[in-house]
């Protein structure tokens, strides 16, 4: 039987005040895998992503679980798919389990409070990545990875199937990024799907099942990291000279100076 793909998207074209932002634009996200979408600034990534979330209407064909987008609310999106943006600040100083709390308003009547149950679901979000130690502590006076941390955490409550990713590294340290892309390689084993932007092709090296490459709004490459990142990738997308070198079985990207 032939594998469907989750989101399939299909000549996506869009426009900013008539500036071509997305030109033709071919994806399709299947169960399990971690795609990460490599690309330099303003290629766009983000808009692509706002495009999927349903933040921006295109003209193109985007489907979810083989019906059109279009025909989605807001609600039934947050039902299919969660979005972890790459900074969340918050106007109010709330607790991290409420944080995670929030992950749960999908399934939600109108005027409903969370219930013990998920109050449950909540705290094993936080315990599968590891901070349910930090329950009662305010969002507010967390670091920038442990932040990240309860933002997929809530994204774990929602309890969907695919996460979409912002540059969730961006700003972290060097042992927090590691550390979430160890949870994001682990959750994708159990069948989680990821959708997640970078500028670090090390990190497309280190967790992913699928590189799609972006230059100038459209997808220049797509297939296994192997297969993308190259040499001559990474000359033609970022105008600089890397080698792809190997330790270990694993590849790396080493830039080399002028």
């Amino acid at each position: 039987m032939e594998l469907k793909p989750i989101i399939d998207v299909k000549n996506l074209h869009f426009s900013f005040k008539k500036n071509p932002v997305l030109k033709g634009v071919d994806l399709q996200l299947y169960k399990g895998e971690v795609v990460s979408l490599l690309g330099p600034n303003g290629c766009g990534k983000s808009t692509l992503i706002r495009v999927l979330l349903k933040l921006l209407h295109a003209n193109a064909e985007i489907l979810l679980h083989e019906k059109p987008i279009q025909n989605y609310s807001y609600k039934e999106i947050a039902a299919h798919i969660a979005y972890i943006p790459q900074y969340h600040n918050v106007p109010f100083n709330y607790s991290v389990l409420e944080m995670v709390l929030m992950g749960r308003i999908s399934k939600l009547g109108i005027f409903a409070s969370p219930s013990n149950t998920d109050i449950t679901i909540a705290m094993s979000a936080l315990q599968k990545v590891g901070i349910k130690h930090l329950a009662s502590k305010p969002f507010g006076q967390l670091s920038g990875g442990q932040k990240q941390m309860v933002l997929l955490s809530r994204a774990i409550a929602q309890e969907v199937n695919v996460f979409i990713m912002d540059e969730p590294v961006n700003g972290l340290d060097y042992g927090n990024q590691i550390r979430l892309l160890e949870i994001i390689a682990e959750l994708a084993q159990e069948g989680y799907t990821f959708l997640k932007t970078t500028h670090y092709p090390d990190h497309a090296l280190l967790v992913s099942s699928r590189v799609v490459v972006m230059n100038e709004g459209k997808i220049i490459a797509n297939g296994t990291p192997d297969d993308v990142i190259t040499s001559e990738m990474i000359q033609s997308v970022y105008g600089i000279k890397a080698d792809i070198i190997t330790h270990d079985a694993h590849k790396r990207c080493v830039p080399i100076f002028r």
